[in-house]
């Protein structure tokens, strides 16, 4: 037999794959995509086979040691688009193959041994006793064997019969043992009525503790519950850990339990019927070219552009069933952990036990389980964030990309990649129908739709529901449902009316609070109907920008127009694109007014206006604190969706999807803050983040307003976000783009200089932007440039200071690939933000 030699990717960050022989007893069984066992370095390494050849560039190789699975876990496609991905994004191949892999996969593996000759003679009683075992029950793991033989004398006489060609000792993989998460449970320790007397006493032996008002806040929230609650639910509402709630069992105050469930997340929850409506004008338009291009089997690539509430949901769904009725499978993508329960509410009632849900969150016997079915084809439908896009379906036949203008679908840590191009590469390979849906399409996106790169579907009318629905709904809450028309089964209703208010007039007529005097107003009407708000603080980020609260001058670069950003060590403001920097103004240029703020307001200070104007009001905050973890933001979700809370406070999270029927008003607190960061994005973020805000209003029985506060409401992103005009804002970032040369009629990459000394790291960067400068003239690439080097945004996290260079070109890659690999350079191919 000729020499057979094997492409081996270890998982690691090393820039290249490796090559090992393949001992003569694998050459049979060796397949691309195989996990193997290597030798590497001076230890061991589970590795993917990438590729197998009679030949190798290396001629001393060390030998494949053994496969860790008889299958191959990764299929021919899955290598391919690991190496497109890593040739894409500049990274290393080694990352990429793993991400169509669970965690720890790897570690999970157990001999497996099998009778190959049974028509050999035992040699004696072990052996015979062995052998019987072998031939009642087949090939058995190591753990069996241990359970099945009575002693531990058999290994050595399984090694023997190895050697003799007797049985054949295998590696697979084996599952994680699962273990029932544990719900912890906490209750007062006396009857509510003794409130006062228990707060008094808690007062006398903890009047000096640092937690002392946490403690007391948990009792109170305790006092109003009948029975025990999760103790999810006692964190998202007073900030209390567990420590704290021992250190109250430990006063005798209150009780902790804990309760095993094995339930699917939030399965006791409903967020949408079976009921299916039959499909508008606008919908049976678009369903037509959809119904088209799942029935050819060929690739094709839509952009589905619906307003908040058009039913592009029920096109996704009618799409999942075509899919399913040819028999191939369906990955169903939404851009948070927080959204998978509610969508898989809704696909699980049209298609009930055939979708499962892959996200990081799940523990990782869960996460095996999920891959293993997707492998095996038993669960045709895959739910999930953009991990979900790994999940090994044999014969994925749609892909759909909810609200694809999600800065989540771009992965920002190693491997680098966005889902979006990922997706379409994997509906390309897959012969596969590509939906990208949104009621705010990334305008790159919309471009390459105007390009007819992809078929572009409109859904211009909001509707509210299923008829039936909303009788049902309108029924349990004895209120008459309100809508606008009716196309036989569905309701339509209009987008709601939105409120743009000038912060700068309210503070010129003596109103210096978060609120204006329309939001004041709108928040009384909506809490004395008993229906429900939404509060939008549109804040990312740390630093403030530098605006002045009568005119709303915003100190921007005049070299990009970019906001400049305060720096409060050096009193500087700062262009994180340029690196133009220049003293804080002490007056407004625009007015000579001295009002100059550096603005930034938290949901905290949201949330306590709130109760400060309504003290009745039950208010939930639902931000990165609650949702840090997965229980606390179910559990603000599902209080706020089943109406024991009155007002949501949160931020971009409230916007991403969520259907929440009770709510009738949403406030965007402040529109401004994130359109003034310093990211060619900033504006595009503001339009897409007010508009899905609005859209949340009036979803369920009846109608909904909006009112947006800004600082600067002649600003084209606000005024077209107020307006619902997503052509006349896209017309107008499409062309500042191209002024500035930006995505997408430029690609853009990214090269991070990080060091824990701030000279150094400024030095490296320099040093870098000269290399790339020399590289650029070299190469004579032409519509390539370099901005910077400068600080970034985030020009110091921890201990280590950051600067980067941009790299503005038709493809950075050519500039990039080998000056990054000989460099060690951390670089960002299409990234989310530049700060």
């Amino acid at each position: 037999m000729p020499p057979l030699f094997a492409e081996i990717a270890i998982h690691a960050a090393v820039p290249t794959t490796f090559h090992y022989s393949v001992p003569e007893f694998l050459a049979d069984s060796i397949r691309v995509g195989h996990l193997v066992d290597v030798g590497f370095k001076t230890g061991r390494q589970p590795g993917i086979v990438m590729a197998l050849a009679d030949s190798s560039p290396i001629a001393t190789l060390k030998p494949v040691r053994a496969l860790m699975h008889p299958d191959p876990v990764l299929s021919p496609q899955a290598v391919r688009l690991a190496r497109r991905l890593a040739d894409e994004y500049l990274v290393p191949v080694g990352l990429c193959v793993w991400l169509w892999l669970p965690p720890n996969l790897a570690q999970h593996t157990q001999p497996r041994y099998r009778l190959l000759d049974s028509s050999y003679r035992a040699a004696d009683a072990l052996e015979l006793e062995l052998l019987s075992l072998f031939s009642r029950r087949g090939a058995l793991r190591e753990a069996q064997i241990r359970t099945a033989i009575q002693h531990n004398h058999w290994p050595p006489v399984a090694e023997r019969l190895e050697a003799e060609g007797v049985i054949r000792v295998e590696s697979v993989l084996t599952p994680p043992v699962p273990r029932p998460p544990k719900v912890q449970l906490a209750q007062l320790a006396f009857h509510p009525a003794a409130l006062d007397d228990a707060l008094v006493g808690l007062a006398r032996v903890a009047s000096k503790a640092k937690r002392a008002d946490v403690w007391a806040h948990v009792l109170r929230v305790l006092s109003r519950e009948e029975e025990p609650v999760d103790v999810s639910w006692v964190y998202a509402q007073t900030g209390a850990k567990l420590p704290d709630l021992q250190k109250l069992a430990d006063f005798d105050l209150i009780l902790l339990g804990e309760k095993k469930t094995w339930r699917d997340e939030l399965a006791e929850r409903d967020y949408i019927p079976a009921a299916a409506p039959m499909l508008t004008t606008d919908q049976a338009s678009a369903w037509s070219h959809l119904e088209s291009a799942l029935a050819r089997g060929k690739y094709a690539g839509f952009l589905l552009h619906g307003v908040t509430g058009s039913g592009k949901t029920e096109l996704y769904l009618k799409a999942m069933a075509s899919a399913l009725a040819q028999g191939r499978q369906v990955l169903y993508l939404v851009p948070e952990i927080a959204l998978t329960a509610q969508t898989l509410r809704r696909v699980r009632a049209r298609f009930p036990g055939q979708a499962a849900v892959i996200h990081s969150r799940l523990s990782e016997a869960e996460r095996y389980r999920v891959w293993g079915q997707a492998r095996d084809g038993a669960v045709p439908i895959v739910i999930g964030p953009r991990s979900a896009l790994f999940a090994p379906l044999p014969d994925p036949g749609l892909i759909i990309i909810d609200e694809e203008h999600d800065g989540s679908y771009r992965n920002m840590s190693a491997p680098l990649y966005d889902t979006r191009r990922l997706a379409e590469w994997m509906a390309q390979a897959h012969d596969a129908v590509l939906i990208l849906g949104s009621a705010t399409p990334d305008v790159e996106t919309m471009e390459r739709a105007k390009r007819r790169e992809l078929t572009l579907l409109e859904l211009p009318a909001r509707l509210h529901n299923h008829r039936l629905r909303a009788e049902s709904q309108a029924a349990r809450a004895h209120l008459l449902p309100e809508y606008d028309d009716a196309q036989r089964d569905a309701v339509a209703r209009g987008l709601p009316p939105v409120t743009l208010v000038d912060m700068r007039a309210e503070l010129r007529d003596g109103n210096a609070t978060l609120f204006s005097r329309a939001l004041y107003s709108a928040l009384d009407e909506t809490l004395a109907r008993g229906e429900q708000a939404v509060l939008l603080l549109n804040r990312r980020g740390t630093s403030t920008y530098v605006f002045c609260r009568d005119c709303g001058y915003v100190a921007r670069c005049p070299n990009d127009q970019q906001p400049l950003t305060y720096h409060e060590h050096d009193s500087n403001l700062r262009c994180h694109l340029c690196g133009h920097h220049s003293p804080a103004p002490m007056r407004c240029p625009s007015c000579s007014s001295d009002r100059i703020r550096y603005f930034g307001a938290g949901t905290q200070q949201v949330e306590a206006e709130v109760m400060r104007r309504f003290p009745s009001a039950r208010v939930l905050r639902w931000d990165s604190d609650a949702l840090h973890r997965p229980e606390v933001a179910d559990a603000i979700l599902a209080r706020f969706w089943e109406g024991r809370a009155d007002v949501l406070v949160g931020t971009q999270m409230v916007t991403k999807g969520l259907d929440l029927p009770g709510v009738t008003l949403v406030g965007v607190v402040s529109a401004d803050v994130a359109l003034h960061l310093p990211d060619f994005r900033a504006a595009e973020r503001a339009f897409q983040l007010i508009t899905q805000a609005v859209g949340r209003a009036g979803r369920g029985l009846r109608a909904g307003r909006a009112v947006v506060q800004s600082h600067a409401p002649e600003h084209y992103a606000i005024a077209h976000a107020c307006r619902h005009d997503y052509d006349g804002f896209a017309a107008q970032e499409l062309a500042y783009r191209q002024r500035l040369g930006y995505p997408p009629y430029r690609r853009l990459a990214r090269v991070v200089f990080k060091d824990r000394n701030a000279a150094r790291a400024r030095s490296l960067a320099e040093q870098g932007a000269r290399a790339l400068a020399a590289r650029i003239a070299e190469l004579g690439l032409t519509g390539t440039d370099i901005i910077g080097p400068a600080p970034c945004y985030y020009a110091r996290i921890g201990e280590v200071f950051r600067w980067q260079i941009l790299v503005r070109a038709p493809d950075p890659r050519l500039a990039l690939r080998d000056a990054a690999t000989a460099n060690g350079w951390h670089v960002e191919l299409d990234p989310d933000d530049v700060l």
